[in-house]
């Protein structure tokens, strides 16, 4: 009897140990074994297989071992890698095929099909694009312009007060002188360029004298003229010299050179002569130095026509013009210190520099 229930216990651990088999054999065979990758939020990857799901986990087989990954730590869940398909991936001088897993802007993570993980940086140092060549803005490199001046100057007139027997020169400013200028200029930037000036200007006023007797009453016409030329230099304040595509600009224009000068005075004497020729006169000429300057707004019609308005400001560098001659047909009476003596003295005295001070209208084209 003791040896039929030693049998028996021998047949219960045998039949408990094939049980045990049969139900780890079943439960691998009955639960899903899936081929598949998990991308953790760390940018980690594994490669295995999930062999139980939780509520909040995977318990995943892996190269590494059995791991139990908490689903708040996966960012991408890949159940078979093989749905995605294998590309041609360059890792250094070498080319293996493996499928991207995960992709952000700066980094893929592929995975070969031995289970390796690859990752590579896409970022790369763009190649430099040339920035477009600037384009200059089409501009007339020959400017060549013409203005017209009417203004106020101090060349020498004889006043209305009296010296003597003879009325004395004064240097006022006085209207109606006129004049005209002519420039060319090569354009060297779009703020200054170079170029030749030449310029033109007249002045003649009159004035009425009543002087005591014997010397009657006369008229006293005077006028003056200066042809200047010299080199110029433009200066555009608004950087647009010579430029089409700009409709303003403000400029200022200096030149120094010299200036070839006349004068001419006529005194007609009034009845009763006492004596006195009905006219006499006095002239003088003279070669200096001389500036002008203007400052002047240009307004384009067209790409190279504009429109010029501005001021100019003109001198001439001399102190005396005049022969100290009074001419007449006949002698003037007097003694040598009345009338011819005292206007031939004022003839001779030392004058200020001759000033005008103009506005100016004009035009100009461009080449």
């Amino acid at each position: 009897m003791w040896a039929l229930a030693a049998t028996s216990m021998q047949m219960s651990r045998v039949l408990r140990r094939t049980l045990s088999l049969v139900s780890v054999v079943l439960l691998f065979g009955l639960c899903p074994l899936f081929a598949a990758v998990i991308v953790q939020k760390n940018g980690d990857v594994i490669s295995g297989r999930i062999i139980e799901e939780k509520a909040d986990s995977y318990v995943f087989a892996s190269p590494y071992g059995k791991l139990q990954i908490a689903k708040a730590n996966i960012a991408k869940l890949i159940l078979d890698e093989k749905t995605i398909a294998l590309k041609n991936v360059t890792v250094g001088d070498k080319t293996v095929k493996a499928r991207l897993i995960n992709q952000d802007k700066n980094t893929s993570v592929y995975l070969t099909e031995d289970g390796r993980t690859i990752r590579k940086s896409e970022t790369e140092a763009p190649t430099p694009v040339a920035a477009p060549a600037a384009v200059a803005a089409p501009r007339d490199k020959i400017i060549a312009g013409i203005s017209a001046y009417y203004g106020f100057s101090t060349f020498q007139q004889m006043g209305t007060g009296q010296t003597g027997s003879m009325p004395p020169f004064e240097q006022s400013f006085h209207p109606n002188t006129f004049g005209f200028n002519i420039s060319g200029h090569y354009v060297l930037s779009q703020y200054w360029g170079v170029g030749l000036n030449a310029s033109f200007n007249r002045w003649s006023g009159t004035v009425a004298q009543s002087s005591p007797s014997p010397v009657p009453g006369f008229d006293v016409a005077t006028s003056n003229e200066s042809l200047f030329g010299g080199a110029s230099l433009v200066v555009s304040l608004l950087g647009n010299l010579g430029a089409t595509v700009h409709a303003h600009d403000l400029r200022l224009e200096v030149a120094g050179g010299a200036a070839i000068n006349s004068a001419n005075i006529d005194l007609a004497f009034k009845s009763p002569l006492n004596g006195f020729p009905a006219a006499a006169s006095a002239t003088g000429s003279n070669r200096s130095a001389a500036l002008d300057a203007q400052l002047y707004y240009t307004y384009s019609f067209s790409e190279s026509f504009r429109l010029r308005l501005g001021a100019g400001y003109h001198r001439i560098f001399y102190t005396n013009i005049y022969e100290p001659i009074l001419q007449s047909a006949s002698a003037i009476p007097g003694a040598p210190g009345g009338f011819k003596g005292d206007f031939e003295a004022n003839l001779a005295a030392t004058a200020v520099n001759p000033q005008i001070i103009s506005m100016l209208l004009g035009f100009e084209i461009g080449f």
